[in-house]
């Protein structure tokens, strides 16, 4: 296990037994109230505009909060504003979204944190194809805009945090799934949306990979889950009930892995229907421990929120940002060989029976 990921737990565990819990945040953001979004912040961090001194703020946005996965982030950005003002750099987190899957409340949000002139604005899209004005309007204020989780290329956006290579976890969920079924028979795929940029690029670099290499292998369905695991379990169910042969599911969030493994478990196919994806450690484990599935991946959410505030703070310092640079308790920067304003969190790590008690990523 990588020493990163037992200090960082170790720290992070603390402040995550101390926060109160998901709860969802109002779906309007008012501009002439402080809070950030008109219901005040879920997290309890505060959520007031800029107080004029020398403090930075950052506003940051997650796709929605009423997840385990975005809660993790929020957490690692707050131990990244701790540990900041500790050190003598003053910092202020706003982390709001909406309780639900919708570009269109995202943008309040945004709309709101542009008119407050915050210093920064970290964005997990959930439609990257709306950014691209936020983006502009954010510049013409003197706002940096960085994207996180998921990106939005086109947008212009100063810089890209993202969790893994996008080519190495595409390849390697759709050669696990493979290899889990002798490399032949049909496939599907339970996806939360078909807008989010990192699920979509993974899905088709996965279903290249498929055709390129695993000639054998037949996919019948995508299945879109919406972001809700009740949603992803019920569309699974009916996927095994339309293909009584199929061998395997990829699913590419932590929603619609432990959806589809409920309901390979109720179909009373488990180690019939093999199953990967992307998911969180406290939520698979019991499903690794029944045998439901071998394998899922994922990468450390509190790392990733981590990082884009330490880098969102030092480009608002005026910092440049390069490869091999360090930061605290994460690797030197490593960038997209693709695109020089993208940077790559970390390696994917697969989760299986044998290790996955190495892992207390604290949910």
């Amino acid at each position: 296990m990588n020493w990163r990921f037992t200090i960082i737990s170790r720290r992070m565990a603390l402040i995550l037994c101390c926060t109160l819990g998901i709860a969802g945040c109002g779906s309007s953001a008012e501009p002439d109230n402080k809070s950030s979004s008109g219901a005040g912040s879920s997290s309890g961090t505060t959520a007031e505009a800029p107080s004029g001194n020398d403090e930075i703020v950052i506003a940051m946005l997650p796709k929605l909060t009423t997840i385990a996965y975005f809660e993790a982030c929020r957490v690692g950005a707050e131990q990244a504003v701790a540990d900041l003002n500790a050190n003598g750099v003053k910092v202020k987190l706003i982390y709001d979204g909406p309780s639900e899957n919708s570009g269109s409340e995202q943008t309040k949000f945004i709309d709101t944190w542009i008119r407050q002139k915050v210093d920064a604005i970290c964005v997990a899209p959930n439609q990257p194809k709306t950014m691209k004005r936020f983006v502009q309007k954010a510049h013409d204020a003197g706002i940096k805009f960085l994207t996180w989780d998921s990106d939005a290329e086109e947008s212009g956006r100063d810089l890209m945090i993202t969790q893994v290579d996008e080519e190495v976890l595409g390849h390697m969920l759709i050669e696990d799934l493979a290899a889990q079924m002798g490399e032949e028979g049909e496939w599907a795929i339970a996806i939360a949306s078909l807008d989010a940029h990192n699920l979509n690029s993974w899905r088709r670099i996965a279903e290249a990979r498929a055709l390129e290499k695993y000639p054998r292998l037949t996919l019948v369905n995508t299945v879109v889950t919406e972001e809700d695991e009740n949603l992803a379990r019920q569309r699974v169910q009916t996927l095994l009930n339309a293909h009584p042969q199929l061998k395997g599911i990829l699913a590419f969030d932590s929603n619609s892995v432990p959806g589809a493994a409920e309901a390979i478990k109720s179909a009373g196919k488990s180690g019939l229907v093999a199953l990967t994806g992307n998911s969180t450690p406290g939520k698979m484990k019991p499903y690794i421990d029944e045998g439901v599935l071998q394998s899922f991946y994922l990468w450390d959410p509190r790392e990733l929120g981590n990082l884009t505030i330490r880098l969102a703070v030092a480009m608002v310092q005026g910092k440049t940002i390069e490869p091999g640079q360090e930061y605290p308790g994460h690797r030197p920067l490593v960038f997209s060989s693709k695109d020089s304003k993208t940077v790559i969190l970390s390696d994917p790590i697969r989760f299986t029976k044998e290790n996955i008690d190495q892992y207390d990523f604290g949910f």
